[in-house]
């Protein structure tokens, strides 16, 4: 079985128009395994938020370029590589979110919503923060450590 990729938010902002010290094996590695890696509705979320943040701070044309980029990501990832926060996810983020308090820890409640994602879908998790998800004990890599 060929492994599947869900990408955390820090990763898709990692190739957002005008982000510095783009690593380009993994920009590369990603562009072959494309057709494997998927989205979380949670991402959208958050990139949403940062582009609002943007507006309200009057950077309105960052916002702008960061608009439409949101807009061929939504293309990109249309149908079943954009996974929506379901029953089962919230369920599993429930579960997640309880197994973490109970240990002292939270991540937050969207990192915990995209790990809930991951592990419904039986997704690798690719993040650049991994401190955020290894207390969650889920299948989660930081990229610089693919080959490329």
């Amino acid at each position: 079985m060929t492994t599947q990729y869900l990408l955390d938010t820090s990763v898709v902002s990692s190739i957002a128009p005008g982000r510095a010290g783009m690593d380009e094996g993994f920009l590369n590695w990603l562009i072959v395994t494309l057709p494997r890696t998927h989205m979380s509705s949670v991402s959208v979320f958050e990139i949403e938020q940062g582009i609002c943040k943007l507006e309200r701070a009057g950077a309105r044309a960052r916002a702008e370029v960061m608009r439409q980029w949101l807009g061929r990501l939504l293309e990109q990832f249309n149908g079943t590589r954009m996974l929506p926060m379901d029953a089962e996810v919230a369920r599993e983020a429930g579960r997640l979110s309880d197994w973490a308090l109970a240990r002292g820890v939270h991540p937050g409640t969207a990192d915990i919503m995209i790990a809930a994602t991951a592990t419904t879908h039986g997704l690798v998790l690719l993040t650049h923060n991994l401190k955020h998800f290894v207390p969650l004990e889920i299948d989660a890599i930081d990229p610089s450590t693919l080959p490329g």
